[in-house]
């Protein structure tokens, strides 16, 4: 319903108001508030004077309203005249209606209240009587079964199936009738009903294995369908377990027939399975998803029960994980005789009962697969961890012959071994797969590891003389191995998605993502090898750069040839890369043997120019130190008169030391940039050359170019 207040709209008052009139109808109207809010617009004493405008407006409109709804007050006053009186003549006549209606309410309640009653009384003898039916019947249908199978003299062992049908029948309806009448029934007739009962299923039994003793079907048949009807399935299959399973189970399963097996536990599971297609083809034809019979589960509740009860108390030393190969055979010895259980079950819903089945589970359980998993870690691990332990012995492995194509370190070699035999049969099982998995990224983990570990090996002294070769080989061996190992990732790959379990659904990208890690540390590896092998080739040659101060004593006063040669020290600066590049081209690859060599003759090269740079500019100094000196001598010789002295054509044709001396830079610088250009890589593609070649271009006016 719409308030008073918002049908009500306030009468319009000055248009120069310093406040908003409709604010007065705000439900959350609040005097500090308006005040705060209006106070910018003027002083109070100007909100004192506009209030009191807009009051005497209000009271304007108040009095218009009085005087147009004044004929409405004054009919509304006339009308309420005697009131009181009229309201005072209904109150007597109302309140007797009052009292006459609790009167009829309450005699209503009392005769429902009687009715109810009757009702219930009636409900309790209708109980009463039907319970005394009901216990006429049982005490009828207790003798009928009586008559039934009380035994014909003579023939006590005789079973008449027909009577057996007839006595489920009565007892079904005598075990209906009990629930009715169970508190009038006394202590004899539950003893004697009880005696029934037993009397029935011993008559059951003896003619259940009667049937299965003749290979009777149709009489087995009906022997099913009559535990049936009794709601008696389960005791059937405890009947058949008890009587026929477990006196075969017992001679075929202990630790006498295990030892006396000729085929060991392969013959024991043989004759377990020989007991289905002796003792339970019949049972299986008729209960199994497409038979005849339904509600009866023989195999897991009769035959697998039994079973796995006696293999864990008369064959435990079959899980015993001490003797790993053993071990591995048992267990995949079991695993295909439970396929071949599920096979027999064939129906998926009764197979998965059988895998739920808590002694299924409890089988399971008793093969310790973590612990064989734990022996077979330590074998696997415990070689790699040998492999890695040994030291690098120089002896060796200054023979050894690096191979572009296997592995030369025995530890690379071990290493590839325990991961193929994480796989391998007779070691993995699919049930272990995650923690073999893992251990392959252990084994590769350690490998790469333990590659730490040799970079920084140090031979012994005795080997000193041979440690920079050694060092280098080494290195090189190790980039050798690690390549191979990287190159082998999809190969391992490959055999971990064939080995896994079809519930993994697992693909080669997948697994790829996983390596991952392992291929990045590998990269990483070989790019350290790469710098550390580029430092040793740098530190064998570097040194040699240093005999090109000594090229100015080699021409300087001492009238040798004009250089055609290059000097000895360049052929020994580039024979290490040179010795580099013939003995692992094949094993580091083309590739890999340019970035190499590209960073060596880089850092020589810088080096290079250095020396080459401080040896012209040496030169340059000394020659005019020696032109000042010459002009000098000239100048006091001869008077200022004397010609000069013409120089000779033979003197204008002897090339000076100084010119010698640059030759034989430009000479060496020549044969330095033909190793580079041997080995296929082009100047451009190391730093500083084109400057060098400019260098000693500029110093001797003759283009390399032309000479080469």
């Amino acid at each position: 319903m719409t308030s008073a207040r918002e049908l009500f709209s306030l009468p319009a008052g000055p248009a120069d108001l310093c406040f908003d009139k409709n604010e007065f109808m705000k439900k959350t109207f609040s005097v500090d508030e308006f005040l705060h809010e209006n106070r910018k617009a003027g002083s109070l004493e100007i909100i004192r004077d506009d209030l009191g405008v807009y009051l005497k407006v209000l009271r304007s409109a108040m009095i218009e309203l009085i005087n147009q709804d004044y004929a409405d007050f004054v009919d509304l006053s006339a009308n309420l005249i005697g009131l009181d009186r009229k309201i005072s003549g209904i109150e007597t006549p109302l309140g007797k209606l009052k009292d006459e209606i609790l009167a009829v309410k309450e005699a209503l309640e009392g005769t429902m209240r009687d009715i109810s009653d009757c009702l219930e009384q009636k409900k309790a003898l209708r109980g009463h009587k039907k319970s005394l039916q009901s216990l006429g019947k049982v005490q009828g249908a207790l003798v009928k079964l009586e008559s039934l199978l009380k035994p014909v003299e003579g023939k006590e062992k005789d079973v008449n199936p027909t009577l057996l049908e007839r006595a489920a029948l009565e007892s079904i309806q005598l075990q209906f009738n009990i629930k009715f009448c169970r508190e009038f029934l006394n202590d004899e007739q539950q003893k004697q009903s009880e005696q029934m009962k037993d009397s029935l299923l011993d008559q059951l039994k003896t003619y259940f294995l009667r049937t299965l003793e003749q290979k009777d079907v149709e009489g087995l048949e009906r022997c099913l369908r009559i535990y049936c009807t009794l709601d008696e399935c389960r005791t059937a299959e405890d009947v058949f377990r008890g009587e026929i399973v477990s006196p075969y189970m017992s001679r075929a399963v202990s630790e006498s027939s295990l030892q006396n097996s000729p085929q060991g536990l392969t013959g024991i599971y043989n004759q377990i399975l020989d007991f289905i297609s002796l003792h339970m083809k019949n049972l299986l034809t008729l209960t199994k998803k497409n038979g005849k019979v339904k509600g009866y589960n023989f195999i897991v509740n009769s035959f697998w029960t039994e079973v796995e009860r006696r293999m864990e108390t008369n064959m435990s030393s079959i899980f015993a994980p001490g003797n790993p190969e053993a071990f591995y055979q048992k267990y995949k010895c079991t695993l295909e005789f439970l396929e071949r259980i599920e096979q027999i079950i064939e129906d998926s819903t009764e197979i998965a009962a059988f895998k739920a089945h808590s002694q299924y589970k409890s089988f399971q359980v008793r093969w310790n697969l973590p612990v064989y998993f734990q022996i077979r870690f330590q074998e696997i691990g415990s070689n790699l961890e040998k492999a890695c332990s040994r030291e690098l012995e120089a002896s060796k492995f200054v023979e050894q012959q690096i191979s572009a194509s296997q592995f030369n370190l025995v530890q690379f070699s071990i290493a590839l071994t325990c991961i193929s035999n994480c796989w391998q049969e007779g070691i993995y099982l699919p049930q272990l797969f995650h923690r073999f998995f893992k251990l392959t990224l252990q084994l590769l983990s350690r490998t790469t590891s333990w590659v730490d570990t040799a970079i920084t090996y140090n031979f012994p002294v005795s080997a000193d003389s041979q440690m920079p070769s050694l060092k280098l080989k080494l290195l090189a061996t190790l980039f050798a191995d690690i390549n191979n190992l990287s190159k082998k990732i999809p190969q391992i790959i490959t055999l971990v998605v064939d080995k896994a379990p079809q519930s993994l659904a697992l693909t080669p990208p997948q697994l790829d993502e996983v390596f991952f890690d392992n291929r990045s540390t590998l990269t990483t590896k070989l790019n350290r090898l790469q710098t550390l092998i580029v430092q040793e080739l740098v530190q064998a040659s570097i040194p040699h750069i240093k005999q090109v101060s000594d090229i100015p004593r080699l021409y300087r006063k001492t009238n040798r040839d004009v250089p055609s040669k290059c000097c000895q020290y360049m052929e020994l600066l580039v024979q290490p890369s040179r010795e580099f590049r013939v003995r692992y081209q094949a094993m580091v690859g083309d590739e890999r043997l340019k970035e190499f060599l590209a960073n060596v003759f880089t850092c020589l090269t810088l080096n290079y120019y250095q020396a080459v740079d401080e040896v012209l500019t040496s030169v340059q100094k000394t020659e005019e130190s020696l032109r000042r000196l010459k002009n000098l001598r000239d100048r006091n010789a001869n008077s200022a008169t004397t010609a000069p002295t013409m120089t000779t054509s033979t003197d204008r044709t002897t090339m000076s030391d100084d010119d010698k001396i640059r030759l034989q830079l430009q000479v060496d610088v020549i044969h330095y940039v033909q190793e580079i250009e041997s080995i296929g890589l082009a100047r451009g593609e190391i730093e500083k050359l084109d400057e060098l070649m400019q260098l000693v271009e500029e110093a001797t006016k003759i283009r390399i170019g032309s000479r080469m």
